[in-house]
């Protein structure tokens, strides 16, 4: 499978966002805090010339952290027939390289706890308990 990872707006991001992580909410909801900042990075998954996967950086201190280079990750979504073909592993690859390549301190997300898995293969781990946003499920926080 020969996927190429591009840079990508904000405004890019959220037709996927809607499909896969809120469909309860409109494509035009999705604009999520810092979007559009300068540190911001939208990374975009291409298979010929298909988006099939999103993962978006925002500079966001956690919450009770003092450390200014922290970088969460937020708004990852692969398409379903697209999932377990490697594409999530190659974007996070590639924040994780944006990340360091910014001397990140701190890398972290709100992840779903069915995904906790996923993102142990790359280090993380879960900070804290579980909560519920609402119409969402449930969610930990990873470092």
């Amino acid at each position: 499978m020969n996927v190429e990872i591009k840079k990508i707006t904000a405004a890019e991001t959220r037709n996927l966002r809607q499909l896969i992580l809120r469909p309860h909410q409109n494509a035009d909801e999705l604009v999520y805090e810092d979007d559009d900042h300068s540190d911001s990075l939208h990374l975009g998954a291409y298979i010929v010339d298909e988006l099939c996967g999103i993962a978006s950086l925002y500079k966001h201190t956690l919450k009770d952290n003092t450390e200014k280079e922290t970088w969460r990750l937020r708004g990852m979504a692969t398409l379903e027939k697209y999932r377990g073909k490697g594409l999530g592993i190659i974007l996070m690859n590639e924040c994780i390289s944006h990340v360091k390549e910014k001397n990140g301190a701190i890398f972290w997300c709100n992840a779903r706890t069915t995904a906790e898995g996923f993102y142990e293969k790359f280090g993380m781990k879960r900070n804290g308990g579980v909560f519920t946003p609402e119409g969402l499920g449930e969610h930990i926080v990873m470092l």
